[in-house]
């Protein structure tokens, strides 16, 4: 579909108006691939009418989206992260919520227009895709196409890779998930007998996050869990109230988890039912009778994956039996879980691809790898 001699015209999502173009725009570039799920409108307005969110009033970012003929055709975000620029100093912007048809020109545009953005701030790189942050969906899909897209994943077809390559930009990360069928699983039966021969099993406890404490508790434990991971930059409370608002709206009650040792909390798991199962054929709108399919599916048939995107343990317990058996209680917990919800698989994503400890223990799960995002960036 490239087309060098036709133009593009590349405009900024500067009110709550110009939020529909920019989530057409992703349907126009993907909505033919069966495994792709077109993004809610609802949550598109939520994330994407400018000033509306935490992330958004604490960073500088702007969105674009790219015309032809009237019609949108790509669009791109890029923001100056303040949190990860003070934690890293390394003048680097990112970019994300990425999507365009296979066009030099359109690709072309959109990095010009991103690339400008990052330079008027000072910036000499960029790092990407990010939508919004690395806290957020992050990475672009290299391996696993055709796999249906999990909740809250990013999907694409392989010549987005290509695009970014040809304009110059290197990968320098891999993160991974992994998947298994819930059938398979003997998770929590293996971790229940090591439990009962273990002397301080008594100490370590899960509950149910729920109370007035729950979102900063999570928040706290998540900052320091994450903290010297590879590009991990720390989630404000105003922005942590923000993300559980959010999934408040599909998450079941008892699907986000703390584990606590002698009742302090050092570990956390979050599972989700995969929404994307229950709204791909909704074409990304509620109205008039998704909402109706959508509560039908998640609350009444159920759906047949669930997917775990946070786990992991304070960085005091890492490398130690206790935090070992927290990690291995947290994922045993989700088993169990997604399994009595009547889910067949669950994907575990994304992890680092050197994070030896949780990919081993989602390995004993079992599970194996099934797709693969990467991180990209550029000198400018």
């Amino acid at each position: 579909m490239k087309d060098v001699a036709r133009t593009v015209d590349i405009r900024p999502v500067a009110s709550k108006r110009d939020v529909k173009p920019f989530w057409r725009a992703a349907l126009v570039a993907q909505g033919d691939d069966p495994a792709y799920a077109p993004p809610l409108l609802k949550e598109t307005y939520d994330v994407l009418t400018p000033g509306c969110t935490p992330f958004a009033r604490e960073n500088d970012g702007q969105a674009w989206v790219a015309f032809r003929d009237g019609r949108p055709v790509g669009r791109i975000y890029a923001v100056k992260n303040n949190a990860h620029l003070k934690k890293y100093d390394d003048a680097t912007g990112q970019f994300g919520f990425l999507e365009a048809i296979d066009d030099d020109v359109v690709w072309d545009a959109l990095f010009a227009t991103a690339s400008d953005f990052a330079r008027a701030r000072g910036l000499s790189r960029l790092a990407g895709p990010f939508s919004a942050s690395i806290n957020h969906e992050c990475g672009l899909l290299v391996e696993g196409y055709g796999v249906p897209s999990t909740t809250h994943t990013n999907y694409a077809p392989p010549y987005y890779a290509r695009q970014l390559q040809r304009l110059g930009f290197i990968p320098v990360k891999d993160i991974v998930g992994y998947e298994g069928r819930l059938a398979d699983s003997r998770l929590p039966e293996r971790v229940a007998a090591i439990r009962g021969k273990w002397s301080g099993s008594a100490d370590l406890t899960l509950r149910r996050a729920q109370g007035p404490t729950a979102v900063a508790e999570l928040n706290d434990v998540y900052n320091d869990a994450w903290s010297v991971n590879w590009g991990s930059s720390p989630v404000s409370q105003e922005e942590a109230r923000f993300l559980a608002e959010l999934a408040q709206q599909i998450l079941p009650p008892d699907w986000t988890t703390l584990a606590d040792w002698k009742g302090e909390p050092i570990g956390v798991l979050c599972m989700a039912p995969d929404l994307n199962e229950a709204v791909r054929d909704l074409g990304g709108k509620l109205l008039p009778f998704g909402w109706a399919k959508l509560i039908w599916r998640l609350k009444v048939t159920g759906v047949s994956r669930a997917r775990v995107p946070i786990i992991g343990v304070r960085r005091a317990w890492r490398g130690t039996r206790v935090g070992a058996m927290a990690a291995a209680a947290l994922l045993a917990d989700a088993v169990e879980k997604a399994s009595k919800a009547g889910c067949e698989r669950l994907e575990v994503s994304w992890m680092l691809e050197d994070n030896r400890s949780v990919l081993n223990l989602v390995r004993s799960m079992p599970a194996t790898r099934s797709k693969v995002w990467r991180i990209f960036e550029k000198t400018l």
